[in-house]
């Protein structure tokens, strides 16, 4: 059985917000995703739009995102794409469909470690907690638009804040 890493994911999202010396919200993914030699295509998934919010293709270096999601849900995509290609680079190549990303909201359950750690990585580099510590006396909507992202992603980070996770 696979274990989830948090410390990983919370490790790894940390170096990029060093790296690229984020002090301030909102985490421009689409600046960290270029640096990174990435690039991300709005596409349409077709019949197949209600159940996935994006992928990446490894060997174009590609992220899809579902173009009919919000900016926000695309913003996630994006960082939780990100988080497969600096996490799970070796595990892509072999199996393709670890870099999809079902229609899932952060909070609900999803067994798989690899895509635990995925959301991990997004949540820790859109919404780092020394930026939330600084921000967190706002309300859920002030906090989601000043950081970019849902507010379920908000209350998802102030539930694991006040629990000391991750």
């Amino acid at each position: 059985m696979v274990t989830v890493d948090y410390d990983k994911s919370v490790a790894e999202a940390n170096k990029l917000l060093f790296k690229y010396k984020i002090s301030e919200p909102p985490v421009r993914i689409d600046e960290i995703i270029e640096r990174e030699g990435l690039s991300v295509i709005e596409a349409d998934f077709g019949n197949e739009s209600n159940s996935i919010s994006g992928l990446i293709n490894p060997d174009e270096k590609t992220i899809y995102v579902n173009q009919k999601e919000s900016d926000n849900r695309q913003t996630f995509t994006i960082a939780h794409e990100l988080g497969h290609w600096l996490l799970h680079h070796d595990k892509l190549s072999s199996d393709k469909d670890i870099g999809v990303m079902y229609r899932k909201s952060i909070t609900s359950l999803n067994n798989d470690p690899l895509e635990k750690e995925a959301n991990c990585f997004a949540a820790n580099l859109l919404v780092p907690f020394f930026l939330l510590e600084k921000y967190k006396h706002l309300s859920t909507e002030s906090l989601a638009r000043l950081f970019g992202v849902s507010e379920d992603v908000i209350r998802f980070r102030l539930q694991n804040y006040n629990n000391g996770k991750v």
